[in-house]
């Protein structure tokens, strides 16, 4: 289950708090940051909470090129080289869709997700779009997902 957010919500993990505040730092003045902010370097609070999804336009869908170690602990699958309609077919999450609407609006998106592998059962999703410069080529989409555990708000609807 996946719910879309305007915002975090108040009990989100200061983690989830602190990268999308970089990721709105670090946007270029064409709107994206690119993968020179979003680089090891710069991530390194954050390196085994994140995903990298890269678009391929010729399958028109969205390939893990990196798998962040605590994603995989959190989900018990390691995806890396697969594809996002993979998961969802295997899964009945709406990744896809979702990494879509990212590259269509060049905007993250934050979810309320439910995780059902694992002891806790709920999480925050971030996906942030970032452009891979390509020398002599036009520059690569990316989507880097993070993954944070969280705890329902006292007030929480009782399913999340």
């Amino acid at each position: 289950m996946e719910m879309l957010l305007d915002k975090l919500p108040d009990n989100a993990p200061q983690a989830a708090c602190d990268l999308l505040d970089f990721w709105h730092r670090s946007r270029q003045e064409d709107g994206l940051p690119s993968r020179t902010e979003f680089s090891p370097a710069h991530l390194g609070p954050w390196l085994d909470d994140i995903s990298i999804y890269e678009y391929v336009p010729s399958k028109n869908d969205f390939q893990i090129v990196i798998d962040g170690e605590n994603i995989v602990k959190m989900m018990g699958e390691d995806w890396r080289g697969g594809y996002a309609r993979e998961i969802d077919f295997r899964s009945d999450t709406s990744i896809h869709s979702a990494l879509s609407v990212v590259r269509e609006t060049e905007q993250p998106q934050i979810h309320l997700i439910h995780i059902f592998r694992k002891d806790w059962s709920r999480g925050v999703r971030l996906l942030m779009p970032i452009l891979r410069p390509c020398a002599g080529k036009k520059d690569v989409l990316q989507v880097f997902l993070a993954i944070f555990p969280i705890e329902p708000a006292a007030d929480a609807d009782p399913f999340y």
